[in-house]
């Protein structure tokens, strides 16, 4: 039961282009509609070789692509020059990586389903959390108007709910950006000086 990348090279091989072809077919055709063999297709690999690499199938698959997509999301908000530059940075890897919100919440698939996938729920929320607690942290430092870690996850809140109306097509390109310039704005709004003000 492995969430991370193996370090034999073979098998490393395989984990990454079995998670690279997932993120393709999941985001084109859903997780429930894509099936082994579309995977094993798409890989280039056997079929034999998934089970190899991910005992539980599918959804093993899955867990392994919400955990790596966790580990980039959280590697990806490192180093923040200032509160606002971890909204931008929060915003871009979402607009990079469409499936991310239905990954990290594990949207598709159910505890049930693998133990991988038990696995991964709680280090996907502890690491979630850290990133909150962080960010929290930095908006501390720099003063704020108002209690930090609300003002983190109704920002948190407002660019997730954004991101999702843009992906089921209630809103367009542009009310998105709108949206989120909204949302950046506000989050300026409660910074006060500090070494995390906004710049």
């Amino acid at each position: 039961m492995m969430l991370e990348t193996p370090t034999d090279k073979r098998k490393r091989r395989t984990h990454t282009a079995v998670l690279d072809a997932a993120r393709s077919l999941f985001l084109e055709h859903g997780y429930r509609s894509t099936s082994i063999e579309m995977l094993a297709g798409a890989a280039d690999v056997a079929v034999s070789s998934i089970y190899a690499n991910f005992a539980g199938g599918k959804a093993d698959v899955y867990a392994a692509l919400a955990w790596h997509t966790t580990t980039t999301h959280v590697d990806e908000m490192k180093g923040s020059t200032s509160i606002v530059d971890a909204f931008d940075r929060y915003v871009a890897f979402h607009r990079e990586n469409p499936l991310a919100l239905r990954l990290l919440s594990l949207y598709d698939v159910a505890t049930s389903e693998s133990e991988l996938v038990a696995h991964a729920k709680p280090r996907i929320d502890e690491a979630l959390q850290t990133l909150v607690e962080t960010v929290t942290r930095d908006i501390t430092e720099s003063g704020c108007d108002t209690d930090p870690r609300v003002l983190v996850l109704t920002t948190w809140a407002a660019a997730n709910g954004a991101v999702s109306l843009r992906q089921r097509g209630v809103v367009d390109d542009t009310t998105l950006d709108a949206m989120l310039a909204i949302t950046r704005s506000d989050l300026q709004g409660h910074i006060t000086e500090g070494p995390h003000a906004h710049r």
